[in-house]
C-alpha cells in the first residue's frame, strides 16, 4: 500500500507538471515546448523505475542479510590470496588486514604502486557474519538505485557496469594541478565489497584490473 501511494504520488506530480506546463504554454500564445514536458515525464519516470529498484533492494537485502549472518568469514590467508604480492605486473607495497567494528568484520586492503603519480588500491570486506553482513547488505540496497552526477571534471554513476551493479567515479583531473583518479564499487559472489581506487588511472584504465583480480580465492 505504502509503494502503491508513493507511485501515485509521483504520477499526481507529473501530473502536475504537465498541467503547469501546458497553462505556461498557454500564456505565451500556444506556442507549445515539448522538450519542458517531456523532461518532466521522463523524470517522474526514472522515479517510479528507482523506487521499483528500492523495493527490490530491500526485499534481497533481507534475504542477503539472512543468508550471510551464518558465514564463516574468510582467514588470514584467504584474504593474502586475494589481495596477492603482485596485480597484472605491479608490486604490492602496502598490505593490512584485520577486523572492523570488533572481530565481526573482516576486511583487507592493498595497494599495488607504478611510481610516485600512479597507484592502485583494492579493498575488500567480507559479509560473513551478524554485523557484516548487515553492512554489505546494505551496499547491495544501494547498488540498486541507478543515479548519476556529473561536474566539470566528474562522473559519478550508479548501474549496470561490467556486468554488475556498481557505484563508479571518474574524475579527469586538472593538468598541472590535479591528476586523474577513478573509483569501482560493487558486490562479488553477493557477499565480499570490493572497491578499486586508482589514482593516476581513468575509469576505463581501472575496470580492466577487476578482470585481474583473484576471486577464485574467495568463498
Amino acid at each position: 500500500m505504502k509503494r502503491q501511494l508513493s507511485v501515485m504520488s509521483l504520477l499526481l506530480g507529473a501530473a502536475i507538471l504537465i498541467t503547469s506546463c501546458g497553462n505556461s504554454n498557454e500564456s505565451k500564445d500556444g506556442a507549445g515546448d515539448d522538450n519542458e514536458t517531456s523532461t518532466g515525464i521522463s523524470d517522474v519516470v526514472k522515479g517510479v523505475s528507482n523506487l521499483d529498484n528500492l523495493t527490490d533492494g530491500a526485499k534481497k537485502m533481507e534475504e542477503l542479510q539472512t543468508k550471510l549472518k551464518s558465514e564463516k568469514p574468510l582467514s588470514s590467508d584467504e584474504l593474502k590470496a586475494f589481495l596477492p604480492e603482485s596485480l597484472d605486473g605491479l608490486k604490492r607495497t602496502s598490505y593490512s588486514a584485520g577486523s572492523m567494528y570488533g572481530v565481526s568484520v573482516v576486511s583487507g586492503d592493498a595497494t599495488y604502486t607504478v611510481d610516485d603519480q600512479k597507484d592502485i588500491k583494492i579493498s575488500i570486506i567480507d559479509g560473513a557474519g551478524e554485523t557484516a553482513s548487515a553492512i554489505v547488505s546494505l551496499a547491495q540496497m544501494g547498488f540498486m538505485v541507478d543515479s548519476e552526477n556529473i561536474t566539470d571534471t566528474e562522473v559519478e554513476k550508479t548501474g549496470d557496469f561490467e556486468g554488475k551493479r556498481a557505484k563508479t567515479m571518474d574524475n579527469k583531473g586538472v593538468e598541472g594541478s590535479t591528476p586523474k583518479s577513478s573509483e569501482i564499487s560493487y558486490l562479488e559472489k553477493d557477499r565480499y565489497l570490493i572497491t578499486l581506487r586508482g589514482n593516476g588511472y581513468s575509469l576505463d584504465e581501472l575496470k580492466a584490473f577487476m578482470g585481474k583480480l583473484n576471486v577464485n580465492a574467495l568463498k
